[in-house]
């Protein structure tokens, strides 16, 4: 018998995310990721479908075509080509 974990703590949707756990309360605090809380000492719960739908790192961004979203965020070598002075001219056009 399998056991589908559906619900997960702080540590472990890090360890999901492979992000640390600083990393998982500043998207619960930026909205990106919800969080629950439970009990009297408000411990944070996370859905594994909240989880899935957070962006891991190095994800390229999908958008709701299928087809890569390019950005600055998502690709930090792209946002230095873009963003230079022999190139401005193209920013205009």
């Amino acid at each position: 018998m399998v056991i589908i974990k559906e619900w997960f703590t702080v540590e472990e949707a890090a360890e999901y995310l492979c992000v640390s756990r600083r990393t998982i309360y500043k998207l619960t605090k930026e909205g990106r990721l919800p969080a629950f809380r439970i009990g009297q000492e408000r411990h944070r719960r996370f859905r594994k479908e909240d989880l899935d739908r957070v962006p891991r790192p190095g994800e390229a961004i999908r958008t709701a075509e299928g087809l890569l979203k390019l950005t600055a965020k998502s690709d930090p070598v792209l946002a230095e080509v873009w963003d230079n002075e022999r190139d401005a001219a193209y920013d205009r056009i």
